[in-house]
């Protein structure tokens, strides 16, 4: 069940790593990457949650108008992580 909480988190997270590219919701962006930041933490012996942590890092950047490529890579990363949370 925690899997499925975690994936959906995921998923939520890729959405707003999309509509933080508009300065859409930048508050709830904020705490969407203290979300990632904290649960790569929490679990930082993985690899995937190292780049957990670099997503929600870069997700600070996106707030504050640093924009890039990087951001569709990691709504990419996220999106196939909440799938496979979700799904399988």
């Amino acid at each position: 069940m925690v899997v499925k909480l975690f994936g959906a988190m995921d998923l939520i997270a890729a959405v707003f790593f999309v509509l933080a590219q508009w300065s859409i919701r930048l508050n709830v962006a904020i705490i969407i990457a203290a979300y990632l930041i904290i649960k790569s933490v929490i679990f930082l012996g993985d690899l995937a949650s190292f780049i957990d942590l670099i997503a929600g890092v870069y997700l600070l950047l996106v707030v504050f108008d640093v924009h890039s490529m990087l951001s569709l890579v990691f709504a990419i990363w996220l999106f196939q992580k909440a799938f496979f949370s979700l799904f399988f």
